[in-house]
């Protein structure tokens, strides 16, 4: 073997150990996710939603099945609903989580099929409070009365959207739960508790805050 030879072997090995090693290293590495967010938004919606219920009700909740890959926030923020409803004895808690497809995601805005959201209602017939970790499909004057006849309070943990005011005022959702449209100031201390991270990130809508009766 000639010098020049040996030289593009020697090259050729260690071009093929760093591409080895970058392979592994990236392999090695998951997108960590800060799941602090979504904790305080199930555990704080759990508090929020357990001020205005009664003995022995029956809570509903109505979140995303997202298979076999599982989405993190969506877990987080599921459990901790339900680790903070463990010091509410009284409320039983029944969970529906819906399918739909990426594509049926979209057509919707990422809210739950209408007609996977009237199957479940017609299931759950006895419940006192229904949590929606999701926008609710478009509302019908039928659908509307439906839901104000079964009085039960709603309360859709989801971004907002204009035609929640007007739901909330006919007394068909009693609280929305969003995100707040700007950012925490550069200068906000850290949050120390689940409570001030959900007040710094999130904001809660009821009747008084989209001026019903006016």
């Amino acid at each position: 073997m000639n010098t020049r030879t040996r030289d593009f072997v020697l090259l050729g090995v260690v071009v093929c150990v760093a591409a080895v090693s970058l392979f592994l290293g990236l392999r090695g590495r998951s997108p960590k996710i800060d799941l602090g967010v979504y904790e305080a938004l199930g555990a704080i919606t759990a508090e929020e939603t357990a001020k205005s219920l009664h003995d022995k009700t029956k809570l509903l909740l109505i979140a995303r099945d997202t298979g076999s890959d599982k989405n993190p926030s969506l877990e987080a923020q599921i459990n901790a609903f339900q680790q903070a409803l463990k010091k509410h004895r009284n409320v039983n808690i029944i969970v529906e989580r819906f399918v739909a497809s990426p594509m049926t995601m979209m057509a919707t805005g990422g809210g739950i099929p209408p007609d996977q959201f009237s199957l479940i209602l017609e299931k759950h017939k006895d419940i006192s409070a229904i949590v929606v970790f999701c926008p609710l499909p478009p509302l019908s004057d039928s659908d509307i009365a439906f839901l104000r006849n079964r009085k039960a309070r709603i309360v859709v943990a989801s971004s907002f959207r204009p035609d929640y005011s007007g739901l909330i005022k006919q007394g068909v959702i009693e609280m929305v739960i969003a995100p707040k449209q700007e950012p925490p100031p550069s200068d906000a201390s850290q949050p120390r508790t689940l409570r001030e991270l959900f007040d710094r990130e999130f904001v809660i809508l009821r009747s008084a805050d989209v001026g019903i009766g006016n």
